[in-house]
């Protein structure tokens, strides 16, 4: 987007230096021939936290996939011939007692995954390794840690944060490691990390930028999931992308790589009949930020997944879909399409940089419905210049449409126009607390919220509630893959359904108790014993 990026501009450089280029060369090489696993090498141990959001009725698998950016990092440095495993404690019980014991069964190097609701998690996980061994090193990566850097190098006992894309920076940090130690002076020569020096000041390297290619990172090798040894195999549902970024620019989207970047479709094919004849894929969500960016690569993309016997769901923008690439999509095996709606206010959508009409929402409805696939509106309660009658005209679509996938009220993520503009306004009060604020987010009327518009409480929640009644089911409704501990809420308006509902995530991420239903207390008292006291905190 040409002009001011909205996002810190480091972001939006190219990876181009010598070992930019080496590594990219040794990725593809490794994809095509992997090393054997060196056991003289570090062990790795790569951990997905907890999230308390609440997974719909059809949604389930999102909580329990494999997803590609976790993924991509264990399966490069497994290729690169390191020992690395995946801890997956999205649905555990005690997640941070299951961490440590799966950590304190071998890993000399732990790295840690962080989306926008794992500050907590982070923070406590961080100090109880460093508590039982000073001496191994940390490494935080994903969104969260990149959008606020600083905040996780200063109230975190982690030793390295990795920024934007992490494939080439923890091989890099890794090799470094392996040779003789992450010593100042090594270090100080990675682009794309923040890091400790010697007397414990917080410092950090130039941005690394994006790969200009995505057809080195290697397809995911899903059999490093935990998953892959369950006695029911691998789920048949899985998270993976064609595309890396998004060319808008909306105020209230972090990305953690925000140019667009995609695999060739020649790759893109080999990735599917991978996922189909290895792992027996049945169906893939989408996770690119826009898929129909370009029509003449959509279609392309559809021909290449027309023979796969693979369902999918996906995300774009009411402006990038026509009849024509549509049918394709559906013939393609597009069961599901996710539109950022956000809004029908003109006002907003022009504050928000959505470029919508409401006349252009509803011909997609309609031309996406004609085509056999289901429209899933995505909203947003509580955007700027959002006004009661404009959330009463969104309500009263959505109980029109009954196609809605997911309400949120507005949450200013860190690294956003949203966020610095709620910091601006005295709204945040302050970062570190906002961090962890947003682990409590369940995706339910009753969570806090940012009012960012001044619209009284009671409209919001009342907005949020109406919408929240007119979802649609999600797309796989014969998930057969429960963890122990995981169970599924779907509303129905016909019920009182605040007493029935159960949620896979509530008890696991710090900070959340006190949303918790009675009959989890027991579950929180026996987390409360892996965390630091209060007074340890920050």
């Amino acid at each position: 987007m040409a002009g001011k990026h909205s996002l810190d501009p480091g972001l939006y450089r190219q990876a181009a230096s010598p070992a930019d280029a080496r590594y990219m060369d040794q990725l593809a090489g490794q994809a095509e021939t992997p090393c054997a696993t060196d056991r003289r090498k570090p062990r790795i141990a790569l951990v997905v936290g907890p999230s308390p959001f609440t997974m719909m009725r059809g949604w389930e698998f999102f909580i329990t996939s494999p997803y590609e950016g976790i993924s991509c990092i264990a399966t490069v440095l497994h290729n690169a011939g390191y020992p690395v495993r995946i801890i997956d404690v999205r649905y555990a019980v005690y997640p941070l007692r299951e961490t440590l014991r799966q950590v304190n069964e071998g890993a000399d190097v732990v790295g840690i995954s962080a989306g926008e609701d794992h500050y907590p998690f982070v923070e406590e996980l961080t100090a109880l390794l460093k508590e039982k061994d000073p001496k191994r090193p940390v490494i935080l990566g994903g969104s969260l840690v990149t959008s606020v850097p600083g905040i996780f190098m200063e109230h975190t006992k982690a030793d390295v944060a990795v920024i934007s894309e992490g494939e080439i920076t923890v091989l890099e940090l890794m090799d470094a490691f392996t040779a003789g130690g992450w010593g100042e002076r090594r270090l100080a020569q990675i682009n794309g990390i923040w890091y400790r020096s010697a007397a414990g000041e917080i410092r950090h390297t130039p941005p690394r930028g994006q790969m200009p290619n995505l057809d080195c990172v290697p397809p995911m090798n899903l059999s490093l999931w935990p998953q892959a040894k369950h006695p029911l195999g691998l789920q048949p549902q899985i998270i993976a992308s064609h595309s890396r970024g998004c060319r808008m620019d909306c105020t209230f989207c972090f990305r953690t790589t925000p140019q667009l970047r995609e695999k060739s479709v020649e790759r893109f094919r080999k990735e599917l009949k991978v996922l189909k004849e290895v792992y027996k894929t049945e169906f893939i969500m989408f996770s690119d930020l826009t898929f129909t960016t370009n029509k003449k690569r959509t279609l392309e993309l559809c021909e290449a997944m027309k023979d796969s016997r693979i369902h999918w769901c996906c995300m774009t923008r009411c402006t990038d879909v026509d009849p024509e690439t549509l049918a394709a999509m559906r013939a393609a095996g597009c069961d599901m399409i996710l539109f950022g709606v956000e809004s029908l206010s003109p006002e907003v959508q022009k504050a928000a940089r959505k470029g919508y009409t409401e006349s252009l929402v509803q011909r997609t409805l309609r031309n996406t419905q004609e085509a056999g696939i289901v429209f899933g509106g995505l909203t947003i309660v509580g955007l700027p210049s959002e006004t009661e009658e404009s959330l009463d005209h969104l309500c009263r679509w959505a109980e029109e449409i009954q196609s809605i996938c997911r309400v949120k009220y507005l949450g200013a993520l860190p690294g956003t126009e949203i966020y610095y503009g709620s910091l601006k306004k005295g709204i945040i009060r302050g970062e570190l607390e906002h961090l962890r604020w947003l682990s409590t987010e369940q995706a339910l009327v009753h969570d806090e919220f940012l009012n960012y518009n001044g619209l009284p409480e009671k409209v919001m929640r009342r907005a949020y509630q109406r919408i929240f009644d007119s979802y649609c089911k999600g797309p796989v409704m014969d998930f057969r893959h429960w963890p122990e501990n995981f169970a599924y809420f779907y509303p129905d308006p016909k019920k009182d359904w605040r007493k029935e509902f159960s949620i896979s995530g509530a008890p696991l991420a710090p900070g959340a108790e006190r949303f918790l239903l009675p009959h989890l207390t027991e579950q929180s008292a026996e987390n409360a014993r892996y965390r630091r006291p209060a007074s340890a905190a920050g």
